[in-house]
């Protein structure tokens, strides 16, 4: 075989191994890179630098990564804590980032230094994944949230809150609010010129010279590791199949109002409940799962858990594309019609070259 052909069977195989993903994979609604992507569109939407608002969405990103037993930064009750306890903690914390978004873009503006613009990129990014997330979560505690993520990922089910066409609308629209208030902070402080030339250093700004280095700050995308996922995930099997998600048609807009009022400069946030725990209750309750045949499993999980996975079975990684492999689909069911006629190529071609 030449080396030529031996290229084209490797591009075959590839794009074989990219539909057979999409075919059997899910779509996470919010995974990291969605909650990038989400964060990257509405900033430019609200008239916001390219530069700043690829910082932005790479601080939104890291956000899982950087704060992953906080589960104020993901909108989810926390052991112990009644869901009105749980929503006030994620309010506050918007409030909190929202009081100090004006006093960090004045120090850029005054300072015009790399680290003091990264603050503001930092603030912003925190702010829409919490926001975002809330979308996504409803409050779930872990346990039920990693019942449903252990599923998908062990069975191909589609029944995470992070992969609902629902949350990524929601999350959406609630970036979009939230980018129109800083942009109007922006606007304020007169920071738009320092936020655009600084926010995405070069890598000898931002780390070591060397090639072993880390990226460009811009660049610097990290996911949770295998410690993290998996403590997650086992979480699965303390699940009692109650549903303990909060309702979203009274803390969506609450939690935008908490940053928009920490924006105004209001030292506390307003109790969501305000002492009535049946404020948030889900408006519809999900069925109780039958949770006694255990929880979720696969080989899959545990070979990812005992380290002898590849960094790609993440659970939390974004979801590959065909097209970097040269290949495109159209769904599953033309996606295994196209399986069938890759295989079909690779072989004619050994035939015929020999």
């Amino acid at each position: 075989m030449t080396a030529a052909l031996r290229t084209r069977v490797a591009r075959t195989v590839w794009c074989v191994v990219g539909v057979l993903t999409v075919v059997s994979g899910t779509a996470h609604a919010l995974k990291p890179g969605t909650h990038a992507d989400i964060a990257k569109a509405s900033c430019k939407a609200a008239g916001l630098s390219s530069d700043f608002c690829t910082r932005i969405a790479t601080e939104d990103y890291d956000t899982d990564e950087r704060e992953w037993d906080d589960l104020r930064a993901h909108a989810q009750i926390d052991d112990g804590e009644t869901a009105c306890v749980a929503a006030d903690r994620a309010a506050e914390r918007l409030r909190g980032l929202g009081y100090d978004l004006p006093g960090a873009l004045a120090k850029a503006r005054a300072s015009g230094s790399i680290e003091d613009v990264g603050a503001v990129g930092e603030l912003v990014g925190r702010a829409l994944h919490t926001i975002q997330d809330n979308c996504a979560h409803h409050g779930m505690p872990n346990p039920q949230h990693a019942w449903f993520s252990l599923g998908d990922f062990c069975e191909g089910t589609a029944t995470s809150p992070d992969v609902q066409d629902d949350a990524a609308a929601c999350a959406r629209t609630e970036s979009d609010a939230v980018m129109r208030d800083v942009a109007r902070a922006v606007a304020q402080a007169n920071a738009a010129s320092i936020l655009a030339a600084k926010s995405c250093p070069p890598a000898p700004n931002n780390g070591p010279h060397s090639n072993s280095g880390p990226p460009a700050v811009c660049q610097g995308r990290y996911l949770p590791g295998p410690i993290d996922a998996c403590s997650f995930l086992g979480r699965a099997k303390d699940w009692d199949g109650t549903d303990r998600t909060w309702n979203n048609a009274v803390v969506v807009p609450a939690l935008r109002g908490a940053f928009e009022a920490g924006l105004a400069g209001a030292a506390n946030a307003e109790s969501i409940c305000g002492g009535d725990e049946s404020r948030l209750s889900p408006a519809v309750s999900a069925p109780i799962v039958d949770v006694a045949v255990g929880a979720p499993s696969c080989a899959k999980a545990s070979l990812f858990c005992l380290g002898k996975a590849d960094a790609s079975e993440n659970p939390f990684a974004d979801d590959p594309t065909t097209a970097d492999a040269g290949c495109t689909t159209t769904g599953a069911r033309s996606g295994l019609w196209l399986v069938g006629l890759a295989l079909l190529l690779l072989f004619a071609r050994v035939k015929r070259r020999g």
